[in-house]
């Protein structure tokens, strides 16, 4: 009965985020994408090519969210544009400090595929951010 409820809400939050965060059938799709594809090539059975692979997706990431943010910067009033400065540069502060904690958490661990899971830890922080900044862009966007 457990199993079954815990199958149940992850597909629910798996639902419920790709349609808030506004991942569902969009552009930012295509970086999970070819991630999942550089992953499961042959070439890349290696830690080295899993974490090559990832750290081309944060950087597909990382310019997801410059492009959004400058776009929803576009469609902001100034003091609008002064609050996401600020939500901007206190979440680099988080992610930046969320990073060194799991360096320290991964690194201590012994086996070579911890490092590719500091990496996706870190690239997951940014993709929630991108699709956060997406969703805001889609919802203050003209029509």
């Amino acid at each position: 009965m457990k199993i079954y409820l815990l199958i149940f809400l992850i597909v629910l939050s798996t639902s419920f985020c790709s349609t808030v965060l506004g991942q569902e059938n969009s552009d930012t799709d295509i970086i999970d994408k070819n991630l999942n594809a550089c992953l499961d090539s042959s070439q890349n059975y290696t830690t080295y090519g899993m974490t090559q692979c990832e750290v081309r997706a944060e950087d597909a990431w990382s310019k997801e969210l410059n492009k959004y943010y400058k776009l929803l910067m576009q469609t902001l009033t100034e003091d609008e544009k002064q609050k996401l400065k600020i939500s901007q540069k206190n979440w680099l502060v988080y992610r930046d400090s969320e990073n060194t904690f799991s360096s320290t958490i991964y690194n201590h661990m012994e086996g070579t595929m911890w490092g590719t899971a500091k990496i996706m830890a870190g690239l997951e922080l940014i993709k929630h951010r991108t699709l956060e900044l997406k969703g805001y862009y889609s919802d203050k966007a003209p029509r």
